[in-house]
């Protein structure tokens, strides 16, 4: 599905708006990966979700090209949302993440503003709401390292 681990890395999504768009969920809720799987996954997105910081971070590391975008719970044990950020951009600055979290809105924006994120989601969520904000970042430029 993702290739991981092949050499050739097809080109992003912003580039081929018929490719589908490859999306990492980090999660430690269960349920909410599998809500994610369900409701991306018909549309025009592959979705890989792991419920580790750690074990997420190390499969990105080997092979940090093939996901257009994270989606990133803040809130979870051991690793939390700000630390699996930096590590994920110090992997690909490039990578596009966006936030989720059932914090309240003013909490998100400040995280958005405070680690340059590409946005946030607010748990809980319309599905419309999602894959609009998922197909709108992979369109936009990557911020600046």
């Amino acid at each position: 599905m993702f290739g991981f681990g092949s050499k050739a890395t097809p080109p992003p999504a912003s580039e081929n708006p018929q490719r589908r768009i490859r999306v990492l969920v980090i999660d430690d809720n269960a349920e909410f990966r599998q809500l994610m799987k369900d409701m991306l996954e018909p549309s025009r997105f592959d979705v890989l979700a792991m419920g580790s910081p750690v074990n997420a971070l190390e499969l990105f590391s080997h092979d940090k090209e093939s996901f257009d975008l994270i989606l990133l719970d803040y809130y979870m044990p051991h690793l939390d949302g700000a630390k699996t950020f930096e590590w994920l951009r110090k992997l690909n600055p490039k990578i596009k993440v966006i936030i989720c979290s059932g914090a309240d809105e003013l909490r998100l924006r400040q995280i958005v503003a405070q680690y340059g994120v590409n946005g946030f989601i607010r748990k809980p969520f319309h599905v419309n709401d999602v894959i609009d904000l998922i197909e709108k970042t992979v369109r936009e430029p990557a911020k600046p390292a």
